[in-house]
């Protein structure tokens, strides 16, 4: 008899077990059987909102900008020089929309699903906010619609992270819906970007609420972890269970207005980084990207105390490009003195070309041949130099 008889014969024989109820396994995976979902009206009800469609709830609030987000007066937004961090031009305090999502996952794609979509915007002295909660899948399309007309009125997208995660999820929910994107004519502020710029070097990470902390002087007090926030929207719609739907829109409701108080710092911060964390030379540097070298210039030349060796060469490379050769020579001679190689090779190149003094470049080249090695450029100018001089 071979294998397969064998099998067959134990099937045949084996006791017939039929498999367990739905509702047994999912209360051995959960600790607990399925409850009723909550109906849209008693949700609505909880969460202080309205259905409007079947599946979606509205939530409004309205803050006075009067108000402080930890240290952060909410009112700054409005004469904040926002254009510091968008870099593309004027920036309307009027045209902002501030935008965060909760969804089922990190992963993007189209398994993902944002059942939270959180806007916000300046309308007189207020910030309005606006939650689109799903309470099922079906409420998806009309989510979609509902936010359209917030888009259509604004000029510039405010994120955290939303160039990577939130606005590519959407684009993909509007095509798969067979709609057009509606994200196509706004600029967008990426607000960690920013963040990054100015704090790497100095936070052990540039999180949302890193910077809450450490800029805006703001702590959540029993916030529901970012990465349980999945979990508690499908209790809710798996197992009826909202104990924690509120605490979702609570969450999703700081990230809302910490993206306000957050892009009135950090364009301050942009215009006059006295933080003391903050990193001088990249935020200089991203003035430079963005074509405004007054404003590079400005800021390290008010600060130079506080400047590393970095930022000493790019305040000389300012003072190179504006003329001022005798204030970069200092910097560079300074540097020099402190064992810099860059700054012995810039004081070469400005002893050959501006000064005309070759025995003091020659010098400077062999210093750097010593420090540095035969290296190809150090070679060259040393033959260059020794030929002008006759030797």
């Amino acid at each position: 008899m071979d294998l397969k008889q064998r099998l067959s014969l134990l099937r045949r024989d084996a006791p017939r077990q039929h498999a367990p109820p739905l509702s047994d396994r999912l209360g051995r995976l959960g600790g607990a059987a399925p409850g009723r979902p909550m109906p849209d009206e008693e949700t609505a009800r909880l969460l202080g909102g309205e259905c409007i469609a079947g599946g979606l709830i509205l939530v409004e609030q309205m803050l006075p900008l009067a108000a402080r987000h930890g240290a952060q007066p909410l009112s700054e937004v409005r004469e904040a020089p926002l254009s510091l961090l968008a870099g593309d031009g004027p920036v309307d305090s009027g045209g902002l929309l501030f935008l965060d999502t909760e969804t089922t996952g990190l992963a993007g794609g189209t398994g993902t699903l944002p059942f939270l979509l959180g806007l916000a915007r300046i309308e007189g002295e207020v910030l309005r906010l606006r939650q689109f909660f799903l309470t099922g899948f079906k409420g998806e399309a009309a989510l979609l619609e509902q936010a359209l007309p917030w888009y259509r009125q604004a000029r510039h997208l405010v994120t955290f992270n939303g160039k990577c995660f939130d606005l590519p999820l959407l684009v993909t929910r509007y095509r798969l819906a067979r709609r057009a994107e509606p994200f196509g004519p706004l600029g967008h502020i990426d607000l960690l970007y920013p963040t990054r710029r100015a704090f790497a070097r100095n936070w052990p990470d540039c999180r949302l609420q890193t910077a809450e902390r450490r800029l805006l002087g703001f702590v959540r007090s029993d916030d529901l972890p970012g990465h349980l926030v999945p979990q508690a929207w499908f209790d809710f719609v798996r197992l009826g269970a909202a104990d924690r739907v509120p605490a979702i829109l609570l969450h999703n409701r700081w990230d809302l207005v910490s993206l306000a108080a957050l892009a009135a710092a950090l364009a301050r911060l942009y215009a006059r980084p006295e933080h003391d964390e903050a990193d001088l030379l990249a935020i200089a540097r991203a003035h430079r990207r963005n074509g405004d070298m007054h404003q590079a210039y400005r800021q390290l030349r008010e600060r130079r105390q506080r400047l590393d060796d970095g930022g000493l060469l790019e305040l000389a490379a300012l003072h190179r490009r504006n003329g001022e050769w005798d204030e970069a020579a200092k910097i560079w001679e300074q540097l020099a003195q402190r064992g810099s190689a860059e700054a012995l090779e810039r004081l070469a190149k400005y002893q050959e070309h501006v000064r005309r003094d070759y025995r003091a470049a020659l010098a400077l080249t062999r210093l750097l041949l010593e420090r540095q090695g035969a290296k190809p450029g150090h070679l060259r100018r040393q033959s260059r130099l020794a030929g002008k001089l006759g030797s």
